[in-house]
């Protein structure tokens, strides 16, 4: 009777530790799970944003003569170099600065957004001289 009774208190006395454990590791986990969220909305956000310049660029090589204006979300933390014919990104995702090429067949009107605030821009690509001008107003 001893031993059952042992026995009991001793699984009564772990699942309250237990208990006690759970409760104070539990705000640490919605904290992680709230940062791995945000990560994943800023990776969404930046797709969202390289693919709409993107497909932007590709409409005004495949038509010259027409200019491409559309309202869109540009990011925080997001640097643009225009060069050439490539078109760099550098973005910051858990502390680390990322970079992301895209290479086009008509080369660039050379320019730098560094450090714009993250709002809402007019987009504005158009073709000048057989050159792409890219600009956020």
């Amino acid at each position: 009777m001893t031993n059952l009774l042992e026995k009991a208190l001793l699984t009564g006395f772990g699942l309250f530790v237990l208990t006690i454990f759970i409760s104070l590791i539990n705000p640490f986990i919605i904290s992680i799970f709230e940062f791995n969220s945000t990560i994943k909305n800023d990776v969404e956000n930046y797709n969202d944003f390289f693919n709409e310049v993107d497909s932007a660029i590709l409409f005004v090589i495949d038509n010259p003569d027409l200019i491409y204006l559309n309202e869109i979300k540009y990011p925080r933390n997001l640097n643009i170099t225009l060069t050439q014919d490539y078109l760099k990104y550098n973005f910051l995702i858990e502390k680390e600065i990322q970079s992301k090429i895209y290479e086009y067949v008509k080369p660039f009107i050379s320019r730098t957004y560094i450090n714009l605030s993250a709002s809402r821009y007019i987009l504005n690509i158009s073709c000048h001289y057989n050159f792409i001008d890219i600009q956020f107003i």
